[in-house]
């Protein structure tokens, strides 16, 4: 049996997961939001399927709550923090920055992108700049 919280790849993978179902559930609603219920159903099924343990996934929401926590001023002391956990919130500055490499935000909306390779705003309309070009 696999110990979830020393476990960080897999830890990384479940925060991925969940930031891509957040990114696609937001797609669906802004895409879907005059659509039948029949056809927003229809357009949830694109939501990717969990691939592990829903330990991680639980593991994952509470390091999410943990660096809400310390956005919002909450300081947590070394005494405070839990070994596994400081691993933990390492791993989720490594989901953050791939979901960030692969889905970039506009620099004028501030919308992710649905790859890194689009030419313009899905959201905006904004023009990308390709570097080099």
């Amino acid at each position: 049996m696999i110990d979830v919280v020393n476990d960080a790849e897999g830890v990384r993978m479940a925060l991925e997961e969940i930031f891509e179902e957040d990114f696609v559930r937001a797609r669906v609603r802004r895409e879907s939001a005059h659509a039948s219920e029949e056809t927003q159903e229809r357009l949830l099924c694109q939501v990717p399927l969990r691939t592990l343990s829903p330990g991680y996934y639980k593991f994952g929401e509470h390091l999410l709550l943990l660096e809400e926590e310390q956005k919002a001023g909450v300081g947590l002391s070394a005494g405070e923090l839990l070994r596994f956990e400081a691993r933990g919130l390492v791993a989720l500055a490594q989901a953050r920055g791939n979901f960030g490499y692969r889905h970039p935000a506009c620099s004028a909306c501030g919308t992710r992108q649905q790859n890194r390779f689009g030419v313009e705003c899905g959201n905006c309309g904004t023009k990308f700049r390709r570097k080099g070009i």
